[in-house]
């Protein structure tokens, strides 16, 4: 063996060689599983955040939709304004979730979905399918058909699909009588998921050799003081992190800038990086929460404002308005229903003889008996002492003793003699009911009108003019 041979050898075997060497396996070997583990839990928590944002964007879809009148978006669809004004909402609550790829309503059945409402994709192409259509089912929703088409809750959904791979959630919805009845659904897609894992993982893994490389030209001392430890806090300090609300995002920002590291190196920079994704993290979230407040908001206001549009202000009966809507959806339904009118008796006389303030009053009154007995939902103002009452349903099954029941309320208040003038509530009434499916609600009204009149003639013949 030759001494320059003997010296080469020597070299390989000396810890200046052994231990650097050492180092760099061991490091390179911990880069491999910390670049696992953080590739799995980053992709793990990517899935739950969709997942949450899935299940927030469709409880917020169930909002918008009623469930009891699923048969009737499939029969009339864009033929319908309610049906357009729920699918313009859900064109909104998607704008305001950029992340969604696809936004629908399917009703799921074994040998396919059927198609209630469907969004156009992100990009804005003209690819939903149309109301009605049967959608072939992908994998994913076949391996839990059962689930689905019972109404049963289920996980979010991943799978290869001819747009991607991509996340799906699925929330049931069940109509008055605890029936499913539809699907609000959402996509994400995973592909994009999986570069930013990769993107994220890979810029890891550059760093962290590049800050080896830096630990070759230093010695262990140097190593375990800049390098590793701050590595070791940072990862046990974010062990501990909790990521529930805001406010535990904003805690783990605070313990993590209370580390205050300053090595003047990379693993400082991945200090400050990490800071501000979790700032950004933050602003995301509180955003999202502030996203979901506005349209919450919005819902409220817009509620009132059809409240208000669709009330009479002195009674709180569905006025002229409420009531022709009212009139319009009976028409476009082959279901029978009664209308009944009913006009106040004397009003003019209480106003002459008593104020107008004793005439409101006695309006108030006589409409209160309405609600008594037809309920708030069925009782229109319909002109300043006129009230028409719809009946549905059952109120329609049971229509001749309601109204019975309100001739003979009527007819005892009329009877109180020890009450003043504008407190004896007495109101003319006439009732009919849909002879055939071509009769609209206002010849149903006017056969009703005909019938209260000549009741208010019976009535003054009986009492006069004023009792």
């Amino acid at each position: 063996m030759t001494l320059k041979k003997y010296k080469s050898i020597k070299w390989f075997r000396s810890v200046s060689f052994r231990l650097p060497m050492l180092f760099i396996s061991s490091i390179l070997l911990l880069l491999i599983l910390v670049g696992s583990t953080v590739f799995m839990r980053f992709r793990r928590r990517m899935i739950q955040d969709y997942s949450r944002m899935g299940e927030g964007v469709t409880n917020l879809m169930a909002t918008e939709i009623d469930p009891n009148k699923t048969d009737l978006y499939l029969e009339e669809n864009f033929d319908s304004e309610e049906y357009n004004r729920i699918l313009n909402r859900l064109y909104d609550l998607k704008n305001n979730y950029p992340d969604v790829l696809y936004m629908y309503v399917y009703r799921i059945k074994p040998d396919g979905a059927i198609v209630i409402f469907d969004l156009d994709s992100e990009e804005g192409a003209l690819d939903a399918d149309s109301p009605g259509d049967i959608y072939k089912l992908d994998d994913a929703f076949q391996e839990r058909i059962d689930d689905l088409t019972a109404g049963r809750p289920v996980p979010a959904m991943t799978g290869d699909t001819e747009d991607g791979y991509l996340l799906t959630y699925c929330r049931p919805m069940f109509d008055s009588d605890g029936n499913y009845q539809c699907h609000a659904c959402v996509d994400f897609s995973i592909e994009q998921l999986h570069r930013e894992d990769i993107k994220f993982v890979s810029e890891i893994l550059v760093l962290l050799l590049i800050a080896v490389i830096v630990i070759l030209l230093f010695d262990i001392y140097i190593v375990e003081r800049r390098i590793s430890g701050p590595l070791t806090t940072m990862k046990r300090t974010t062990d501990k992190f909790s990521y529930e609300t805001a406010s535990d995002h904003e805690n783990n920002i605070r313990i993590m800038e209370e580390l205050n590291i300053h090595t003047g190196d990379e693993i400082e920079d991945i200090y400050h990086v990490f800071i501000v994704f979790m700032k950004n993290n933050l602003l995301y979230m509180k955003n999202l929460v502030k996203a979901e407040n506005d349209i919450r908001e919005k819902d409220e206001k817009l509620g009132q404002i059809s409240v208000k549009a669709y009330k009479d202000a002195l009674t709180g009966a569905g006025n002229k308005a409420a009531f022709n809507r009212a009139s319009e959806t009976l028409d476009k339904s082959p279901k029978p229903f009664a209308a009944a009118v009913f006009d106040i008796n004397n009003l003019k006389y209480i106003n002459d003889s008593f104020g107008h303030k004793e005439g409101d009053s006695y309006i108030k009154g006589c409409c209160g008996i309405l609600f008594d007995v037809f309920g708030r939902e069925n009782v229109f103002r319909i002109g300043g002492d006129e009230f028409a009452v719809l009946l549905t349903g059952n109120d329609f099954t049971d229509r001749d003793r309601l109204f019975g029941q309100a001739v003979s309320r009527f007819e005892q208040e009329d009877a109180r003699t020890d009450r003043q003038p504008w407190e004896r509530y007495s109101m003319a009434g006439g009732m009919s009911e849909r002879s055939g499916l071509s009769d609209t609600a206002e010849q149903v009204l006017e056969s009703a009108d005909e019938k209260m009149y000549q009741n208010k003639v019976d009535f003054k013949k009986k009492n006069g003019s004023y009792r």
